[in-house]
């Protein structure tokens, strides 16, 4: 490895840790820490299950749901999206 991707790397890592140390000072309590205090909006929540959702997993499973059973599992795969809309539009 070069010395310029080290570089890269531990400048990356110093910057994690320092954005940890910063939000830290945010979250005073445990709720604050868990659920942010119950302050999340609508598009960092559906993010949030976008990404919890759409993983490895779920994207192989998806595949092999659509060429399993055809245009049935394409629906059941997009109704995972329509149903992240939805949860994050009527829960937030």
């Amino acid at each position: 490895m070069a010395s310029l991707d080290l570089v890269i790397i531990a400048a990356y890592m110093v910057g994690m840790v320092a954005v940890g140390f910063w939000t830290q000072r945010k979250a005073t309590n445990q709720e604050q820490f868990l659920v942010a205090g119950r302050s999340v909006g609508p598009l960092l929540y559906s993010g949030t299950l976008a990404a919890i959702i759409i993983g490895g997993g779920a994207t192989i499973g998806g595949v092999k749901l659509g060429y399993t059973y055809g245009i049935s599992g394409m629906w059941l795969v997009s109704m995972y999206g329509l149903g992240m809309i939805v949860m994050g539009v009527v829960l937030v």
